[in-house]
């Protein structure tokens, strides 16, 4: 009995082993064979990087454009003028008050005093204005809604706050924020669908791709099949080269996008010291590389799964 476990265990170890050598003598069989014909090679891999490089700067635009709409956002805010009965103390409290709240960043309280000095300076009707001997102008709070709240949760909060009983008018220009979240929304959604058309575009280049090579070696591959190779045998070498494919279409779409910043980050250099702004492009992040670079592999990874699957079966030695 423990002659036959000894003897089934270096069984199963080796052709676990065997397994794992073939593997890798595909990987580097595949990889080879890319490396004998660079010029099919640096072709397929090109036609895939500039389908990939599309969804990839569309991606990294959408990012940007995220960006501007978020500082855009934080500079949103709700005027609260406050009922003309409230004395200083109480509206300094209320004040307070506003400030626990976690739906709100920032409050900038501006007394009835300070309001009438502002509006003197401002309107230029200074001297008229000392003539008046009542204040018309009255407390008022500037806040700031949370950075995380959306175009619904910001009206949320501007009825709740016009509806407490320290708060007479509360006023939000919700129109050009409304416009904001929709031009975002539009641009996430065509990223999504952009992504996805050009996806299958790099399946069914992969899976030509593919196709072609195991309709070159339909000899080989019969031959293989009479000696009593298996399909996933036969099957692993294509399947290596797709994911080359993939990893070197993905590295050269990456390479793409960041020389097309390099090129773009002069002129905006010069934009943004014409209107005194300080936008830059943001570039892709670690956590995006290593998402182009394994959605790529991936890609390549199906596309050649696909073609093997279809065409490897219809190949069978007569």
């Amino acid at each position: 009995m423990s002659d036959n476990t000894h003897q089934h265990r270096p069984n199963a170890l080796s052709r676990f082993t065997a397994w794992l050598m073939h593997h890798l003598q595909s990987l580097v069989f595949s990889l080879g064979k890319a490396y004998r014909s660079p010029s099919a090679t640096l072709m397929t891999v090109a036609v895939i990087a500039i389908t990939l490089t599309l969804p990839s700067g569309f991606y990294l635009l959408l990012k940007n454009i995220q960006t501007i709409s978020g500082d855009l956002r934080s500079s949103t805010q709700i005027s609260l003028f406050l009922d003309m009965k409230l004395s200083l103390e109480n509206a300094l409290q209320f004040n307070t008050q506003l400030q626990q709240r976690p739906d709100i960043a920032t409050t900038q309280f501006i007394s009835r005093t300070q309001a009438l000095t502002e509006f003197k300076q401002s309107s230029g009707f200074g001297k008229s204005l000392d003539h008046v001997k009542d204040n018309p102008l009255p407390h008022t709070i500037i806040v700031s809604p949370a950075s995380q709240l959306d175009t619904l949760a910001i009206k949320t909060l501007l009825s709740k706050l016009e509806s407490l009983a320290e708060v007479d008018i509360a006023k939000l220009d919700t129109e050009w924020l409304e416009k904001l979240f929709t031009i975002v929304e539009i641009a996430k959604r065509s990223v999504i669908i952009i992504s996805l058309l050009f996806s299958f575009a790099v399946l069914l280049i992969i899976g030509n791709t593919i196709r072609l090579d195991i309709q070159n070696r339909y000899q080989e591959i019969v031959v293989t099949k009479l000696i009593g190779a298996t399909n996933a045998f036969i099957r692993r070498p294509f399947l290596y080269s797709g994911v080359w494919y993939g990893l070197f279409g993905g590295l050269l779409s990456w390479l793409i996008i960041e020389l097309s910043i390099l090129v773009l980050s002069g002129p905006f250099d010069s934009l943004n010291l014409l209107y005194q702004s300080q936008f830059t492009i943001i570039s892709f992040s670690f956590s995006d590389f290593l998402i182009i670079i394994c959605c790529s592999t991936l890609l390549g990874l199906a596309g050649s799964w696909l073609a093997v699957a279809r065409h490897l079966n219809e190949i069978e030695p007569k």
